[in-house]
Order: C-alpha cells, then sequence, then structure tokens
C-alpha cells in the first residue's frame, strides 16, 4: 500500500521549468498583433525578437520554436500588454505547410530610388 502525504502539488496547472533541450520538437509558429499603444507594441515586437522570430510584417514574426517557449513566449506576451486592449496570436504551422508556402518579396531598398521602381518581383519558395 502506498501512502500518500495528502499535500496538494503546488505547481498544478502551472508552467514548470524545464531543461534546455527537454520538451516537444520546434515547430514553426506565426505570431500576429494587434496593439493599440505604441510603447507595448514595441516591448512585444522585442520580445518577438528575442525569441528568435523573424518579422515578416510589421505586427507579424515567424519562427520556429518548442512547445515550451511557445508557453514561455505566450506569458511574456500576456506580462507586456497587461490589462492593455491587445489581440495576439500564437499559430503553429506544419513543416507541410510550410514547405508549401510561397514567398512573394518584393524590397530592395537602393540609396535615393524609390523601391517600387527599380525592384523586380521576386520569388522565393521555401522549402
Amino acid at each position: 500500500m502506498v501512502k500518500t502525504s495528502g499535500r496538494k502539488n503546488r505547481y498544478a496547472g502551472v508552467l514548470q521549468p524545464r531543461q534546455v533541450g527537454a520538451g516537444a520538437p520546434e515547430v514553426s509558429v506565426v505570431v500576429l498583433y494587434d496593439v493599440e499603444d505604441d510603447r507595448i507594441r514595441g516591448r512585444v515586437a522585442e520580445v518577438c525578437l528575442n525569441y528568435g522570430l523573424e518579422r515578416i510584417q510589421y505586427s507579424a514574426f515567424l519562427g520556429k520554436i518548442n512547445r515550451n517557449r511557445r508557453q514561455e513566449l505566450s506569458l511574456r506576451l500576456l506580462d507586456e500588454v497587461g490589462g492593455e486592449n491587445a489581440r495576439l496570436r500564437i499559430i503553429p504551422v506544419t513543416e507541410d505547410a510550410m514547405r508549401e508556402m510561397w514567398v512573394h518579396d518584393r524590397y530592395e531598398r537602393k540609396a535615393g530610388v524609390a523601391a517600387a521602381e527599380t525592384a523586380l518581383p521576386r520569388i522565393r519558395i521555401v522549402k
């Protein structure tokens, strides 16, 4: 017969620290946000950059992180936003969907010349 102490697990429902490398494998995620306050919006962007995500739009980031880091990211973003008006989305993307992604970038900045006048459309298919 196993005897229990009757104590509740104080970490129940709370994220527990994990060793580096522990957790699910990395998957691609898209982070989208709409934050009214300029200062908070800048801090949200800094958090995304600190997690190694790449900015793909003004309020959108893409990158690979594991499940534990996604949970950490979610908590950090909620902490930055606090009680302010905001919409945050952290969307996992399957590798199959990433292989099917089409990327059309048309951003070449040259000194003194508008980008739309000189840049040819570039199609980059990410595999």
